[in-house]
């Protein structure tokens, strides 16, 4: 009988085996894999009067399916029979490129004008994109038909310029997709050509512009383009920048692109880039507040764990960034959660680690008690808990002031002392700290004077009161 057991309990495992393989495979077939797609990519566009005529090439194409993402205002989409096979893999309605051998297909799409240009106008995201993959290289061509001049900016490298008599031509060639694409009247000479850095102007410090460089370089970045135009007005993008200040004002601005040419960063969240921008180069860079966020995430972090954060940021290369996302990534290496970055999105925090058990009073939890973790002490918010209690609080510009019908305390907002019942207590550092505009009191203090058990397992914080029984 045991034997029979035994071999039965050997089958189960060796078909478990095998449908755990079965399944694997059918997902390697299906085209679904744990490495993302990369593609190169060459786009020809045209300006005319009306539109931007798009004529648009994958090439390097895996095998798999592949969803494609049209720019929202683009009409008359099709694919585009270059050759005998650049549309095989095109379904119906040209919205998704199929499964299949051939590694380049090609699609051809306007994007509509209204009206003349005036001084300057911004494409924003203008050129089709396949979902879930990223094209590692672009080339751009840029003829312009319309006689209309100027220059146009890409935040590639610009390769080539020829001006003609009907036709103006420019080609741009670099790493990653063009973001935005952007064109002015006021056309502006090279100055500054580098890996990572173009500058176009009409004069600059050059060793400014090597700083910047190198910066960029110790980035990773994508490569930036920058117009310093005296006329223009400003405007930012992921991969250029415009402006009417000279280049030793960029500094923290061109680098702030940077990141964004390495993440995709919410337009809003200024405080993000700069904040990632000053992990990287290891020393603040952005907005005061981005500086002052960087100085006390770096305090609050071990050494380990903040070359930990470093580490995971550049893991993380080409995906999106946000302040949730990136409290996350801090929340991993500190082995806490925390919403430190999020909350000075919204104005200034300090740096908090939040423990994520439950605080439970009288049998119930207590789910808007948030237990935090500040230079190394645990707090707990004083208001809620106390007045849990049994407790009153109040405060003004000098004092805290906690009772109950047995109790009076008096905390020296000034002074490191406290007043219970009238008689005056000196303390070595205050039991307290003001986090936004409540005071968070310290576990050991809520424990030594106000007479609490504090027990903790792994899930929940369990809160006793040992002058009367359990907290009511």
């Amino acid at each position: 009988m045991k034997i029979i057991l035994r071999i039965v309990g050997l089958l189960i495992i060796l078909n478990s085996v095998l449908l755990y393989m079965h399944y694997s495979q059918m997902a390697d077939a299906s085209g679904t894999s744990h490495k993302e797609s990369r593609y190169v990519q060459e786009i020809e566009v045209i300006n005319r009067e009306d539109a931007l005529f798009v004529k648009h090439h994958f090439r390097n194409l895996d095998h798999g399916r592949h969803e494609l993402v049209f720019p929202i205002e683009s009409r008359n989409r099709a694919c585009l029979l270059e050759t005998e096979s650049s549309c095989s893999r095109f379904n119906e309605n040209v919205t998704a490129i199929l499964e299949g051998e051939e590694n380049e297909q090609s699609i051809s799409y306007e994007i509509p004008k209204s009206g003349h240009f005036e001084s300057r106008k911004l494409f924003k995201e203008p050129f089709a994109v396949l979902r879930n993959a990223k094209p590692d290289s672009t080339i751009l061509h840029m003829t312009d038909e319309s006689g209309i001049g100027g220059m146009w900016v890409s935040g590639l490298e610009m390769v080539g310029f020829k001006k003609m008599d009907m036709v103006d031509y420019t080609m741009f060639k670099g790493n990653g997709k063009v973001t935005d694409l952007y064109w002015q009247r006021n056309s502006l000479p090279q100055v500054y050509k580098g890996d990572r850095l173009s500058i176009f102007g009409n004069s600059i410090d050059n060793e400014v512009a090597e700083e910047l460089h190198d910066r960029l370089v110790e980035l990773g970045a994508q490569h930036i383009a920058i117009v310093l135009d005296p006329q223009g007005k400003p405007l930012q993008s992921s991969r250029f920048l415009i402006s009417e200040r000279p280049v030793t004002e960029l500094t923290d601005a061109v680098l702030e692109s940077g990141v964004r040419s390495l993440y995709a960063i919410p337009g809003n969240e200024q405080l993000v880039a700069g904040l990632i921008a000053s992990i990287y180069i290891d020393a603040p860079i952005g907005t005061e507040r981005a500086k002052a966020v960087f100085e006390s995430l770096k305090h609050s972090l071990t050494t380990t764990q903040y070359e930990m954060v470093r580490s995971r940021l550049a893991e993380q290369k080409g995906e999106r960034l946000n302040a949730a996302a990136l409290d996350e990534v801090i929340g991993e290496v500190s082995g806490w959660k925390t919403s430190f970055v999020q909350k000075n999105v919204e104005g200034n925090y300090p740096f908090l680690l939040e423990d994520s058990r439950t605080v439970h009073m009288n049998g119930e939890a207590q789910e808007d008690i948030q237990v935090v973790i500040k230079d190394k002490q645990t707090l707990y918010p004083a208001n809620k808990l106390l007045t849990r209690n049994g407790y009153s609080m109040s405060s003004n510009e000098s004092s805290i002031y906690i009772e109950n019908e047995n109790e009076k305390f008096r905390f020296s907002l000034r002074d490191p002392f406290y007043v219970l019942n009238e008689k005056r207590y000196e303390l070595r550092e205050r039991p307290y700290v003001l986090i936004g505009n409540e005071y968070y009191f310290e576990e050991d203090a809520l424990r030594r004077l106000f007479q609490l058990s504090i027990q903790k397992n792994e899930e929940t914080i369990v809160v006793t009161s040992l002058a009367g029984g359990e907290s009511s």
